[in-house]
């Protein structure tokens, strides 16, 4: 076994508490069945923003200042830490190691990201960040070996 794969299973095992495991994963089942994925992608969001809202970002001068209040936010809860990194046309921000894909199992990655596009909205709109400008999740690399949620704050999600 790899120092990754050490690293990973891990992340995996310690991820969830072991007494919400079962059932997040039953009501991931449910979701699942009973909405299609853009609705629950969509109430993911909104349960972020709304958890963003409990947790005020102050209002930051830099983006190191910023990534520092994300992460200062994330670490409270267990929940892990993100990077910002400026690019010409957009902001990206990886988040990794949260406990989301594990307490809701595989296949719920694709609307469980719309929980971190509602958060970081709720923090960028507080520092005064224009409406215009969007958190969309990208889409996940099948072959990516990290548990990672890649971001980008943008006009036009590509």
């Amino acid at each position: 076994m790899t120092s990754t794969e050490s690293l990973l299973g891990y992340y995996e095992r310690n991820a969830c508490s072991p007494q919400w495991l079962e059932f997040n994963r039953g009501l991931a089942l449910e979701l699942s069945a009973g909405l299609p994925p853009d609705e629950i992608r969509a109430l993911f969001k909104r349960v972020g923003s709304h958890m963003a809202n409990a947790m005020p970002m102050p209002r930051c001068d830099s983006l190191p200042e910023l990534q520092a209040g994300f992460n200062a936010r994330w670490e409270s809860i267990a929940w892990g830490f993100s990077s910002l990194r400026e690019e010409e046309d957009f902001l990206e921000i990886t988040h990794a190691c949260s406990p989301l894909a594990m307490a809701f199992g595989p296949g719920s990655s694709a609307w469980a990201y719309g929980f971190f596009e509602g958060a970081y909205q709720v923090w960028f709109a507080s520092q005064g960040v224009p409406p215009v400008l969007r958190v969309s999740a990208e889409e996940p690399v099948a072959a990516a070996a990290t548990p990672q949620i890649v971001l980008r704050l943008s006009r036009n999600h590509a």
